[in-house]
């Protein structure tokens, strides 16, 4: 099993060379509902991941439990950086976009004050967090179902205040043969 991207979970199909006139090794992809994707080696190499281990679990954890953070740029730069989060499809960035997100579509604190999410942010939201819940499922061997209710029940808890960054795992992709 791979990760990429915003595609998420998939298994390494196949590996084979280039039926057009250049010699490049392919690698095809297959996800869930039958989708396959075909990338040149070179890509592969470049975008995919193993799943999350242990200590990024950890991390995802930590970040859902962590108090929202507060984005004070428009929504539009929020948007962006949402936008790549949800793409690079990290654990960590994952967590952060549905911890945010659920920060930000609560109830206004205050008379007046907007803090629901645009259906585009609420669109990205719902993504991140299907993302995040089938790699959990994946990695700790349960259904996206339960690990959507361990998502939740992190939320629930109280914020955890950092002393230090947690550490952020570098994306390495093992492609099968």
């Amino acid at each position: 099993m791979v990760v990429y991207g915003s595609y998420g979970a998939g298994r390494v199909a196949s590996r084979h060379k280039s039926a057009s006139g250049e010699p490049r090794e392919m690698v095809v992809l297959d996800f869930a509902a039958g989708l396959s994707v075909t990338l040149p080696l070179e890509r592969a190499l470049e975008y995919l991941r193993p799943l999350a281990g242990e200590t990024e679990m950890a991390c995802v954890g930590t970040t859902l439990r962590e108090g929202r953070t507060v984005i004070a740029d428009g929504w539009l730069k929020r948007s962006k950086a949402t936008q790549t989060k949800v793409t690079a499809g990290q654990t960590v960035g994952l967590a952060e976009v549905v911890r945010d997100s659920v920060g930000r579509d609560r109830p206004p604190a205050a008379p007046g004050k907007t803090t629901r999410l645009s259906p585009s942010e609420q669109q990205l939201y719902l993504k991140a967090r299907q993302l995040l819940a089938d790699e959990i499922g994946l990695v700790r061997g349960i259904q996206s179902s339960e690990a959507d209710d361990w998502i939740t029940d992190q939320l629930s808890h109280t914020p955890v205040k950092r002393s230090k960054p947690a550490i952020r795992p570098t994306p390495t992709a093992h492609i099968a043969q």
